[in-house]
């Protein structure tokens, strides 16, 4: 986890949290060693930190060796947990939480809204016409969970060979860029299976996505406007024909 976790001190600080959370976001764990909930939570920010491979950089703060800056950001008991994204803290969480709530902290932080993607990728992608390179470059990104990114290289996509690949793809990485931002439906459940099926590509768990996808899909197929069947046939298509996974939900899609 070299580079993903870091210890930070008063004089480090500036270079490494505030500065970095304009290149990637930074976790700041004020943490001591004599804390009992401290010990607890910190295995849980570390083992994200190594999962979500370099999308999150774990920056630790002891605040016996390092009081000025605990009291420099308010800490007023610990494990205290800040978020920081272009020099500010955007969230914040106190206590040793559980992992379910850390994950989704930590989701929240790394989800790129699709404005601020696009904008970034823009410039890389409206010269590349290669449908072949586009298509890689797609997969490569869906693969590492970057959706926002892979919607960049799919929108607009140059009509002839691998068109409809790409439609199929550009439904995967749209669900898993905004896929939970989007307006409620009208039915509760169908939208929170949605939801987990959004969180779950995000994180890469195809098995999940296409667990819950078929769940809606068995209520009604034309949910979204059949956006749902269009993600499933987003995520066969990135895996392949050959994939266990495919075959086995393939078979279960209704008719």
């Amino acid at each position: 986890m070299v580079g993903m976790v870091l210890d930070v001190n008063d004089r480090t600080f500036e270079r490494d949290v505030v500065q970095r959370s304009y290149r990637v976001p930074v976790v700041v764990d004020f943490w001591a060693p004599w804390c009992g909930p401290c010990r607890m939570l910190g295995p849980v920010l570390e083992g994200l930190a190594h999962e979500f491979g370099g999308r999150f950089v774990l920056a630790k703060v002891n605040v016996d060796e390092n009081p000025g800056l605990a009291g420099r950001f308010g800490v007023q008991g610990i494990p205290a947990v800040k978020a920081f994204r272009d020099g500010r803290v955007v969230d914040a969480f106190v206590g040793a939480q559980p992992e379910p709530m850390v994950r989704r902290f930590v989701e929240r932080l790394t989800a790129v809204s699709p404005a601020r993607a696009h904008s970034s990728a823009a410039t890389t992608t409206s010269h590349i016409t290669d449908p072949a390179i586009r298509l890689q470059k797609a997969r490569q990104l869906l693969q590492q969970g970057k959706g926002c990114e892979a919607v960049s290289w799919l929108q607009g996509f140059p009509q002839g060979s691998g068109q409809g690949e790409a439609r199929k793809l550009l439904a995967l990485a749209r669900l898993m860029c905004e896929g939970a931002r989007q307006p409620a439906t009208g039915d509760s459940n169908l939208d929170q299976l949605y939801q987990q099926a959004a969180e779950a590509a995000r994180r890469r768990e195809f098995s999940a996505v296409l667990y819950y996808l078929l769940a809606i899909l068995r209520q009604n197929k034309q949910y979204r406007q059949g956006e749902a069947q269009q993600v499933v046939e987003g995520v066969f298509t990135l895996l392949g024909a050959d994939d266990p996974l495919v075959r086995t939900y393939r078979q279960q899609l209704p008719i």
